[in-house]
This record gives structure tokens, sequence and C-alpha cells, in this order.
């Protein structure tokens, strides 16, 4: 009887972990986050959200997907983001963010602080500030080959003025690593 009874729960045991994910969907099913752009206006933030272009994608070409913007607005990047989701089809993914920029030339405390606390953002995101505006520096975003948060990681890490590119990460410039 003993015998019946662990074979039954072993067999159920198999049975759940065969199942797979319950969260788990396809990757047409959320827009992946390569870089953000956020510029403080005098009603909150314009977010732009550089996201995975599969449609522009190639075959041949392995990792380097193309980009395309979208830009919300919000009083905060919770807000923000939740204007994103109720608009589009697809679940926001920052799991491979790589860049973050503050553009008009200044970086913002508070968004910096929703940044550090957003359990989805890696802390070693690279955080840069531009004096162009939002619309300006995503301009070039339509003519890469690559995506607009791999293009800007690449130009820091091979920039002969950047000694250390990790020392541009979230983690290490506001002191949570």
């Amino acid at each position: 009887m003993k015998k019946i009874i662990l074979s039954l729960v072993l067999t159920l045991c198999m049975c759940m972990g065969l199942a797979g994910c319950k969260e788990a969907g396809d990757i047409e099913d959320s827009s992946y986050v390569l870089a953000m752009g956020i510029e403080k206006t005098e009603h909150g933030y314009l977010i732009d959200y550089s996201c995975a272009d599969f449609t522009k994608a190639q075959d041949n070409q392995g990792t380097k997907v193309p980009s395309k913007s979208i830009v919300y607005t919000g009083k905060s990047l919770n807000d923000a983001n939740q204007k994103f989701e109720r608009s589009q089809p697809k679940k926001l993914n920052f799991g491979h963010l790589k860049v973050i920029v503050f553009t008009n030339g200044q970086m913002d405390d508070t968004m910096i602080e929703e940044l550090l606390d957003h359990s989805d953002i890696a802390k070693s995101v690279l955080v840069l500030k531009s004096r162009k505006t939002l619309k300006e520096l995503f301009s070039i975003e339509k003519n890469l080959p690559i995506s607009f948060g791999e293009y800007m990681a690449k130009g820091i890490e091979s920039s002969p003025k950047v000694k250390k590119p990790k020392d541009l990460s979230l983690g290490r410039i506001y002191g949570r690593r």
C-alpha cells in the first residue's frame, strides 16, 4: 500500500513539474524595452520606450534586432507604464533594458528613485544624460540596423572617453548594487 501511495505521489509531482510555467507566454506577447529616454516636463515626464521591433528583424541577423520608439506621458514612471499597457496589446518587459537616457541635460532624483525601486529594471542598466531633446536623440533610431539600446551601449563601451562603462550603471551611480 505504501508503495502505491509513494508511486502516485511521485507521478503527481512529475506531472506538475512537466506542466511548465503558468506565467510563460510567447515572445510576441511582450514589448521588450531595450532603451528608455526620459524628459522632465512641467506636467510630469515624457518617456520614450524603445522596444524591439521584430517585424523589421531578419532571420539571419541573430541578436541584431532593430527597435521602434513609443512615447508616453505620465506623472511618474508607473503612470506612464500603466498608460502604455492600457493602450498596447503587449506587456512591458524590462529584462533586456540596456540604457536609460535623461534628456535636456536634466537628471531627476524622483525618477531615479522610481527606477531603483522598479523590480524589473536591473541595476546594471547604463544611465546617461544628453543635452538633446527626446525627439532629437531618438530620431536616429529609424536608420539603425540594431536597436537604439544596443547602439548606445556599444558606443559607451567603445568610447575612449569612458574608462569604466560599468561605473555609469544605475546601481553604481546611486549606491544600490
